[in-house]
């Protein structure tokens, strides 16, 4: 407990405090502690405390100074006397001393001390400082039951015989406790997770803000916005654009307020980003505060298969720790890679029942025997000639045509010659390309015109044939529908989740759904690699491409294991039926020649895949939806077993050495670097050159309007979504004179002087420190054109 106190505000120098690298300024403190100043404040402390000591029963007269430790400081430093427990060092003990019994008590106990003074401390100082909180709103209490969400439901589904209710009807031992789910995408986890939560603060968590906004949404609906949170970095801007049309006064005074029981942690349904709860299992300062929210709380999950294995390992710890402090923990995904899911049961000790595969319970039976996708492969030499022609071709014939591509270049690219080709044939066909490189407001623009306008998830849509070319961005944010895609390889999860975009209004529907043709096809680039071509001895070592960002974007070995399983079910497709036996050697032909060896010649290793492909390019692949969720299983168990010649990566190596830095005891210094950690995000916010002198003249006006009272959430609601685009920093760095700084003066209007002036500009210094200027072209239809330097 007095540790808890001690640290609660932690400050980057309390360690030399401990470690004794300042024993001279406690020998003069200890020195002043015994002056007539010192006991005067002791005396006074006792008067304010005397009655609050009684009325809990206490000694007030113990509330003196301690003369003997006094006396010790005076020879001796702080972390010797062993009267502290240094909450982020404690961390570094051993693994086995911090595993013993008695440690993990007084753990739980100084997590739950800290954390929850931390919320106390953080509680009041708001109620102080904002007139418009009162101490009712805070630490709300109502929590909704089983029943009362079950009838909200029962509303919301238009029956009260939902697969949801009929789950916890039967399996009543395990609402509220620690499960994996494991269901396709629109089968209504969410609605799950309500229900699993029931009677409890909920923690949401998911990896995308724009799949958070959507669950904030739909729980706001279900609940009430009284007792809903949103939780992510840009969730004032969020909030604030939803009611752009109310008083702008009464408006920013709600919206603070909802901001700060949100960061407060006090309304009984938080809808986050991970990377805003994540981290904690990091042990940044401060960290107990989650864990202490936590601990009879319930921590939601979902779609743990969009993080990298850094991230995905934070997550698993999380689990692991949230399970230590008492609390229970929801993961939901649609797909689980077998290796997280073996690790979180080891950690948390649960059950098979408690690990829930949708498609294997029998009410579902019908629908994991369901097909709605039919695949095959295209071979295209780099110029995307071949494929370009089928894509065109699909459109023609009325088909809505979805393209993914991995990178931003490549589908620049692909839709300049879609482009190309559509105006050679004379076809009026809809297009529109979308990636994370368009300023903020454009990229909404696009978002909104393809989900819906040319590819909208309902039944009575507008049928007319369009293309539109992505990245993986459209993978689990948006609600589309299309006729056929065209995408390059991917991992196994993120093909899955791509495949979803494709005949989603069969989603639910039994029996063989697919088209007879494939309306999957998966495009390998046979091309010349040229990026390597200055290691290459000659023309001919040069290996294929296979597809963009490889090794970049995704993992070479994991994209061609997953390849490596799809072409053996073309070939033997009952092995996507079961996943008893592994079925597939990768050191029998032709595999052995697809992955670098761990000794001799590894040229030409795409190439050996590509020829693989190539001998049953017309072939074409019926799979199930329960053949998906063995592709995923047999896909990560091929990368586990390994092989003894093959070198396979590193992929599984970065999942478990995150495990096991964090098993002894990381801590991260700051909240931030935990949350960069954890995000990986290599970003810089910056304003096209383009458009650099219209944001000058926007920004003076605004403030010549405003006449010098400006807020940031005005200008980053209305003004900066217009102009700012990220880059990626490797970027910037490699390009010479690729970026530059703001000039703040040329913002601000003439007519303002003196301490007006300096105050405007100050907020402004402050509020664009993270912006640059962006020395590179940018395009009103591909973006940020980067990628051509």
């Amino acid at each position: 407990v007095v540790s808890a106190v001690a640290f609660h505000h932690w400050r980057e120098y309390f360690p030399d405090l401990l470690m004794g690298y300042r024993a001279n300024d406690f020998q003069k403190k200890a020195i002043e502690l015994k002056s007539e100043q010192w006991i005067n404040r002791c005396l006074k402390a006792l008067q304010e405390l005397w009655d609050t000591a009684l009325s809990y029963g206490l000694n007030p007269e113990l509330i003196k100074i301690n003369t003997s430790l006094v006396d010790y400081l005076q020879y001796n430093d702080l972390g010797s006397a062993g009267l502290l427990v240094p909450p982020y060092t404690l961390a570094f003990l051993p693994a086995k001393i911090k595993g013993m019994r008695n440690q993990d008590d007084r753990e739980r106990l100084r997590v739950f001390v800290a954390g929850t003074l931390m919320r106390a401390d953080h509680f009041a100082s708001l109620v102080e400082d904002d007139g418009q909180i009162n101490l009712n709103e805070i630490e709300s209490s109502i929590f909704l039951t089983f029943k009362d969400i079950k009838l909200k439901l029962s509303s919301l589904f238009n029956t009260s015989n939902y697969w949801q209710e009929v789950f916890f009807k039967n399996n009543t031992e395990l609402q509220g406790e620690t499960m994996l789910l494991v269901a396709p995408t629109g089968f209504g986890k969410t609605e799950f997770a309500y229900l699993w939560g029931a009677g409890k603060k909920n923690m949401l968590l998911l990896p995308m803000r724009a799949a958070v906004n959507k669950i904030y949404d739909r729980t706001v609906k279900l609940f009430s916005g009284d007792h809903v949170s949103l939780l992510h970095g840009d969730a004032a801007l969020e909030l604030y654009a939803r009611s752009r049309d109310r008083n702008f006064e009464e408006m920013e005074g709600e919206q603070r307020k909802a901001l700060e029981l949100a960061r407060h942690l006090a309304k009984s349904y938080i809808v986050a980003t991970a990377d805003q709860i994540a981290p904690a299992a990091l042990r940044y300062p401060g960290y107990e505060k989650i864990f202490a929210t936590l601990m009879n709380g319930a921590l939601i999950i979902d779609e743990v298969q969009a993080y990298d294995p850094q991230a995905a390992a934070i997550v698993t710890h999380l689990i692991q720790q949230n399970s230590f402090f008492g609390g229970k923990t929801l993961l939901m995904t649609a797909t689980l890679p077998p290796f997280i899911r073996e690790a979180i049961k080891r950690r948390v000790d649960i059950n098979e029942k408690q690990v829930i595969k949708l498609l294997e319970l029998p009410d579902f039976e019908k629908v994991a025997e369901s097909s709605r996708h039919r695949i095959r492969f295209i071979s295209h030499k780099g110029n995307y000639d071949e494929v370009v022609e089928e894509i065109v071709d699909s459109a023609v014939n009325g088909k809505k045509v979805l393209v993914i591509m991995n990178t931003v270049k490549a589908a620049c690219a692909i839709y300049d010659t879609i482009r190309s080709k559509l105006q050679e044939d004379e076809c009026n066909i809809k297009t529109a390309l979308l990636h994370s490189r368009f300023t903020f407001d454009q990229r909404q623009k696009l978002e909104e015109l393809i989900v819906d306008n040319y590819m909208p998830n309902t039944k009575e849509r507008d049928e007319s044939p369009c293309i539109v070319v992505s990245t993986q961005v459209v993978e689990a944010s948006l609600d589309i529908d299309a006729d056929i895609m065209f995408t390059e390889p991917a991992p196994v999860d993120s093909l899955i989740q791509r495949m979803g975009r494709v005949y989603r209004r069969f989603a639910r529907s039994w029996g063989n759904n697919a088209p007879e043709d494939a309306n999957v096809v998966i495009m390998i680039n046979t091309g010349k690699d040229e990026q390597k071509k200055k290691k290459a001895n000659k023309e001919d070592d040069l290996d294929v491409v296979l597809a963009s960002g490889m090794g970049k974007v995704y993992d070479r070995n994991l994209v061609v294991l997953s390849l490596v399983v799809l072409l053996s079910a073309f070939k033997n497709r009952a092995l996507l039926e079961t996943v008893d036996d592994v079925g597939i050697n990768l050191d029998d032909k032709p595999w052995n020649s697809c992955f670098k060896k761990k000794s001799g010649s590894d040229k030409k290793i795409n190439k050996s895949l590509s020829n693989v492909i190539y001998s049953i390019a017309k072939n074409t692949l019926l799979i199930t939806e329960k053949q998906k969720m063995n592709w995923v299983e047999r896909t990560y168990r091929l990368l586990e077993a390994g092989s003894t010649k093959l070198n396979l990566g590193n992929y599984l190596v970065r999942y478990y050495e995150t495990l096991e830095m964090l098993d002894h005891g990381y801590c991260s210094d700051k909240r931030r670097d935990a949350m960069r950690l954890f995000r990986n995000v290599t970003d810089v916010p910056g304003i096209p050159e383009r458009f650099l002198e219209e944001f000058y003249q926007k920004i003076n006006n605004w403030i010549r309007n405003k006449s010098g009272n400006i807020r940031y959430i005005e200008m980053a609601v209305n003004i900066l979504p217009s102009y700012i685009v990220n880059c990626p920093y490797r970027i910037l760095e490699k390009i010479e004179n690729s970026y530059g700084f703001l000039e703040i003066d040329k913002m601000i209007p003439h007519g303002l002087n003196g301490m007006s002036r300096q105050r405007v500009y100050d907020k402004l210094e402050r509020w664009l420190s993270d912006v640059r200027v962006i020395n590179l072209p940018y395009d009103d239809e591909k973006g940020l054109a980067y990628f051509e330097f």
